[in-house]
């Protein structure tokens, strides 16, 4: 069988524990042959992290692998990814996500509303901004959630590119159909089945695509992979199972794991998460809620699903299971994935 032409495009995260971690793996993937490097936000800001990850390196793509779109104005997100796109010279791309209601609301105070509509608005608004950059015409866009209103404002600094590449990243259909309406390129989410890529992803980013005219030549979709490889597979199942322990926690995701009978794996999971019994989370999880999840053991067997993933996308983002685990685990397991599927196969 050849090889998909999605391996081609491996994105990676950046999970350095230190920002030199981050510019010295960046530089790696760099020589790897890596498509881009995704910032990541939870305990950074996406957005300084990709202005880092963009001033230490050359070539390499560089995006936010996501900014929350809702916990920052539409022109604070537009100026953003502007100036990374002048310091990376046109190798940037804004990646924008939801995130769940419970973290908008009561980490950051911001309204989260129905999150499609929301994301899809963000998009729109971020895309005017950056097209009259820099034209002093009147900037106006008005919606549900946004009502903006801006004149007597000209950006002196040139613009590298006309229009910066918007993905969106979706878990269920609403967001997958935005996606296919609005952006440039969908990301797929970690915790995906082959079948839930197929009858959820795929099949509503085209009806998305359908609806507004668009062609799927025209657009990137990114689907992500988990991958734990280790010739020990109960080593690399255990290691998977607690990132599956994270996401199982957040009610959002229940008709992910009710597609496959998981349901009441995920509910006991999070029902220990909120009695703060962290220790007994794993216990629920069996082996074949990670296997349907994520691609975990020795690499013939990591590369298989790898592969069935890869015919889905444009390209395909790796990630090594992040939560739960010690800093050099995860790096480990990172290196392990950029050594095998990495176009030039050098290590990170």
């Amino acid at each position: 069988m050849s090889r998909p032409a999605a391996l081609e495009r491996v994105q990676i995260a950046g999970l350095g524990d230190s920002t030199e971690d981050l510019a010295q793996q960046a530089r790696a993937a760099e020589a790897a042959g890596i498509d881009c490097v995704w910032a990541v936000e939870l305990f950074r800001s996406s957005l300084t992290q990709a202005m880092w990850l963009a001033a230490s390196t050359e070539t390499v793509g560089v995006a936010t692998g996501i900014a929350w779109a809702f916990t920052r104005s539409p022109m604070i997100l537009a100026l953003s990814a502007l100036d990374i796109d002048e310091v990376s010279g046109g190798r940037f791309r804004l990646g924008l996500g939801a995130g769940v209601k419970r973290l908008n609301e009561t980490w950051h105070g911001v309204d989260y509303g129905r999150p499609a509509p929301h994301l899809r608005e963000t998009v729109e608004a971020v895309r005017l901004i950056v097209e009259k950059a820099g034209s002093g015409e009147p900037i106006r866009y008005q919606g549900t959630y946004h009502d903006i209103d801006i004149k007597g404002w000209l950006r002196p600094h040139a613009k590298v590119r006309e229009a910066i590449p918007i993905y969106t990243a979706a878990v269920q259909k609403g967001m997958a159909r935005a996606a296919g309406d609005v952006a440039d390129g969908m990301i797929g989410h970690p915790m995906c089945s082959m079948r839930w890529l197929d009858e959820v992803l795929v099949a509503n980013f085209e009806l998305g695509l359908g609806r507004s005219g668009r062609e799927r030549a025209g657009f990137d979709f990114l689907p992500t992979v988990c991958c734990a490889i280790d010739e020990d597979e109960a080593a690399a199942i255990d290691a998977a199972r607690r990132t599956v322990c994270f996401y199982a926690t957040v009610r959002t995701y229940a008709p992910l794991w009710e597609m496959h009978g998981f349901g009441d794996a995920a509910a006991a999971v999070g029902a220990a998460f909120r009695r703060g019994d962290f220790d007994a989370m794993p216990g629920h999880v069996p082996d074949e809620m990670v296997d349907t999840y994520t691609a975990a053991g020795p690499l013939d067997k990591v590369r298989e699903r790898v592969e069935a993933v890869a015919e889905r996308g444009n390209g395909i983002w790796f990630t090594p299971p992040t939560y739960f685990l010690a800093p050099e685990q995860i790096s480990e397991y990172q290196r392990r994935i950029v050594d095998a599927f990495a176009p030039n196969g050098a290590t990170v």
